[in-house]
């Protein structure tokens, strides 16, 4: 089974390549960032420590960088705050915690931590000296099972405790044999993933009603080894576009929205909104310009006021006459946004709060930045093989309804479960929503777009799905109905291929072929072969140009002027970059002479001529 993948956040191809210090993952093992995250960090300021959402007072000389760059805290006054009977006992080079529940013992210079009687080996030494034990934060995950951040840009650690989920449906897991096979071929699959393609993030499988897997891959700060876990929460991009669209139909239901009202009926000063329908933006058939690209030059102090954001594209032509096509656009989302903040009367965020987050118990989802604080535990990164810590604060700000929101596969799933028992919207509201209103490209297609959902058809498969992309996360959930069969996908690494995870996962579950990821092998070229690439390539459909360049025997590839990404040869003509998840193909004519290039990226392919 294949579906088709899609860019959800219409920007440059190759943004990930962006000016960044990528930092080499070892061949067939996943990334190390080491010491690059600190770069974004201040190492002169305060570092700041919350747990559950309160401060706990630490002195500012006691929180310091070592020299691996890792954070260390002092664990006297943070351990009193999270349980004030443990008892804390430090001596000539070691410490020794007790508890009701543990006894943790800690010696100087050793990454080797005793949890009653069992030894956990950390990537980072502790310190002891004779009144103090300083550790890095990856012992508060692993030693203590917390969830751990480190907000980069405030200098914050953030340290709550594991709240479980009580809904029954998290007790269901596989108890056939034949479920458990599915359970580790799934696990082995996505293990694979990690280690050989640097796969990080969280998955959520689960059919008939029992979870098959519920894991966390890979970390969710590199630089800071903190893994992650079934309840690290990500940005979820585009993911957002369905919770916007139910909350329109359920205003819709109350009578308050009609979907084939006119824009104009709500923002009546709006141009081109006596032309375009509350269904035009649900569908992508507005034709409203996509405010995208201009979002990431966008002020953050601009972003805070969603009137801003519909001023970027407000007043600019309509592309097409409403209705007549599809074309995939933040900037209706937005609109819609908007929208329920005018007919609800309160804040976007309020009104998915009140209506659908609170009353789902989904705990862990909301606005992904209030301004400049950040609600999510993980780092995003872009990249791919290589990967490099990236912020997306003003996109997330600015993308408001079409992208705005973090979760975690628990809190979807909980969203999937009231999808499917009708707790939100009644059985003809979702009927609606997830109908085939319109096709997302022309010929023999097999993507549609409902409202907020993408469907696919297939003889086999009748699938509801969406994701997203921004600039360090990558989201999907995929529904197969008939088969009560859903795949959450989240990962803190922008615009990598989960859509393709997902549809290897589809199968695993249903009992069809799939090949599990091989390792990436790379072979010399002839210096004459790789000279004969080098030149300039026209991406016509595009508008842009791109090149190829040797330097020192290595070849490197452009895009529009923007900064060059290693090639890597797989074979005689095709390629692969560890800065980004893509793939380039030389294509030649029957004489050898190089015609053309074609770039892979998320699914999708863009050719180029060559014309130098």
């Amino acid at each position: 089974m294949f579906k088709k993948t899609f860019s959800y956040l219409l920007i440059s191809i190759f943004i990930t390549c962006s000016n960044v210090t990528f930092v080499s993952a070892a061949q067939g093992t996943s990334a190390n960032t080491k010491s690059t995250v600190v770069a974004t960090a201040n190492q002169s300021d305060f570092i700041k420590v919350n747990f559950n959402g309160k401060s706990i007072s630490v002195d500012r000389y006691d929180t310091y960088f070592d020299s691996n760059s890792k954070v260390m805290l002092p664990l006297t006054p943070i351990i009193k705050a999270m349980d004030a009977t443990s008892n804390i006992q430090v001596g000539a080079g070691y410490a020794t915690i007790t508890s009701n529940k543990s006894t943790i013992k800690i010696h100087n210079g050793d990454k080797n931590i005793t949890l009653n009687g069992s030894s956990i080996n950390l990537s980072t030494k502790s310190f002891v000296n004779n009144v103090e034990v300083f550790v890095p934060l990856q012992f508060f995950s692993e030693v203590l099972n917390k969830i751990v951040d480190f907000d980069n840009d405030s200098n914050t650690v953030n340290i709550s405790d594991i709240q479980k989920n009580t809904e029954t449906y998290f007790n269901n897991t596989p108890s056939l044999s034949s479920d458990k096979d599915i359970s580790k071929k799934l696990d082995d699959y996505l293990t694979a993933e990690q280690k050989l393609y640097n796969f990080s993030g969280s998955v959520l499988v689960a059919k008939g009603g029992n979870i098959l897997l519920d894991k966390g891959y890979n970390m969710s700060n590199f630089d800071q080894n903190i893994k992650n876990t079934n309840y690290t929460t990500f940005a979820i991009g585009s993911m957002t576009k369905q919770f916007t669209a139910t909350a329109i139909m359920q205003l819709v239901e109350k009578g308050l929205i009609n979907e084939q009202d006119k824009v104009s009926k709500y923002i009546p000063d709006f141009p081109n909104g006596d032309k375009i329908t509350i269904d035009n933006l649900l569908t992508h058939t507005s034709g409203l310009a996509n405010v995208t690209p201009t979002l990431l030059n966008m002020k953050l102090e601009d972003s805070k006021k969603v009137e801003n954001i519909i001023n970027l594209f407000k007043d600019k032509p309509l592309y097409f006459k409403p209705g007549s096509k599809f074309e995939y656009s933040n900037s209706g989302y937005i609109l819609l946004g908007y929208i329920v903040e005018k007919v609800s009367g309160m804040s976007y965020a309020d009104y998915l709060q009140n209506n659908i987050f609170k009353p789902l118990n989904m705990n862990h989802t909301g606005m992904g930045y209030n301004g400049t604080i950040k609600n999510y535990n993980s780092n995003g990164y872009t990249g791919y093989l290589d990967v490099s810590p990236i912020s997306d604060k003003s996109s997330l700000n600015a993308l408001y309804g079409a992208g705005a929101l973090y979760s975690c596969t628990e809190d979807l799933y909980k969203w999937d479960r009231s999808l499917k028992e009708h707790k939100l919207l009644t059985e003809k509201t979702l009927d609606k929503m997830f109908s085939k209103h319109v096709a997302m490209s022309e010929g023999d297609n097999l993507d549609y777009y409902g409202y907020g959902w993408m469907i696919y058809d297939s003889p086999d498969l009748h699938e509801i799905y969406h994701g997203g992309n921004v600039l360090g996360f990558t989201s999907n959930i995929e529904r197969i109905p008939d088969k009560d069969l859903t795949i959450i996908i989240l990962s803190n690494i922008g615009y990598y291929h989960v859509d393709s995870i997902s549809s290897v996962l589809t199968n695993v579950c249903l009992g069809y072929k799939y090949e599990m990821p091989k390792a990436k092998e790379v072979i010399k070229l002839d210096n004459n072969l790789s000279n004969s690439y080098v030149g300039e390539y026209s991406f016509k459909d595009l508008g842009v140009t791109g090149s190829i360049t040797s330097e020192d025997g290595h070849l490197y590839f452009i895009f529009a002027g923007q900064p060059k990404c290693e090639m890597f040869a797989e074979s005689k003509n095709k390629f692969y970059f560890r800065s980004f998840d893509g793939n380039l193909t030389v294509n030649t004519n029957e004489k050898g002479q190089v015609t053309s290039i074609d770039l892979y990226q998320l699914g999708a392919k863009y050719n180029a001529s060559k014309i130098k």
